[in-house]
Parts: structure tokens; sequence; C-alpha cells
């Protein structure tokens, strides 16, 4: 049970800061480079908001992964593979969106959830890694 709750403990706060640095990363895109967003407390709403909703199911994805992978001595690799598979499969939204909506930025924003959700499995590294230590001291106790 305590493997559950840690994994989902470390899923939320991976899922949540992957939308705050996709939304500070893509919004000063959109802000700066794009002009049709320059409304900029308008445009991070609306990066949030559409961050949150399409990452569930990669974060759902993401949490099977951990869970499965859970025993693996290389659990970060693992993640971080696995999160830049993912995030990578997950800019695929883009493409299907409405045809006038952010058409021109699909390469950059694209870049920026792939960046995100890379930067935040690193910050990660020392939980992630402290899983694995973990496990090291339980098997030789």
């Amino acid at each position: 049970m305590l493997i559950f709750i840690r994994s989902l403990v470390l899923c939320f706060t991976v899922w949540v800061l992957t939308a705050l640095l996709n939304t500070a990363l893509a919004g000063t895109w959109l802000c700066l480079f794009a002009n049709e967003y320059n409304q900029f407390s308008g445009t991070y709403m609306m990066v949030l908001i559409f961050t949150l909703i399409f990452s569930v199911p990669g974060m759902f994805f993401f949490w099977i992964i951990l869970l499965a992978t859970w025993d693996n001595e290389n659990l970060f690799r693992t993640l971080l593979k696995a999160g830049m598979v993912i995030s990578s499969l997950s800019t695929m939204i883009l493409f299907v969106l409405p045809h006038g909506l952010a058409r021109h930025e699909i390469i950059p924003l694209s870049a920026c959830i792939i960046i995100a959700a890379v930067a935040s499995i690193m910050i990660h590294h020392f939980w992630i890694k402290s899983i694995s230590t973990n496990k090291k001291t339980e098997h030789y106790a």
C-alpha cells in the first residue's frame, strides 16, 4: 500500500511541475513570439488549463510504467525515457487542434512540452534515486 501511495504522490508532483514548467515555457513563447496571443494572463491560463487536461492520459501511462518498474535498478533512466516518449506522443494533440489555433507554433510548443516533462523528471531525480536506495537497504536488512 505504501508503494501505491508513494507512486501516486510522485506522479502527481511530476504532473503538476510539468504543467507549471510548460506553462512558463509555452506561455512565454506565445506571448513573445506569436502575434495572436498578446494578453499575458489569458495566455498563461489557457496553456495551464490545456496542459493539465491533455496530460492526464500521459500521466496515467507514466504511473503504470512507474508501478511496473518500481523494483528496477534503473528506475530513473526508465522513467526519463518514458517521460520523453509520452511527452513526444502527447505533442500529437497539437496536430489535431482546430486549424487556426497555434498552427504556426507547433514545433516550439512541442519542444516546450518535451523540455518541461524531462525537466520535471530531472528535478525529481533525488526522490526517484531514494526509491532505489531504499530498496537496496531493505534487501540487505
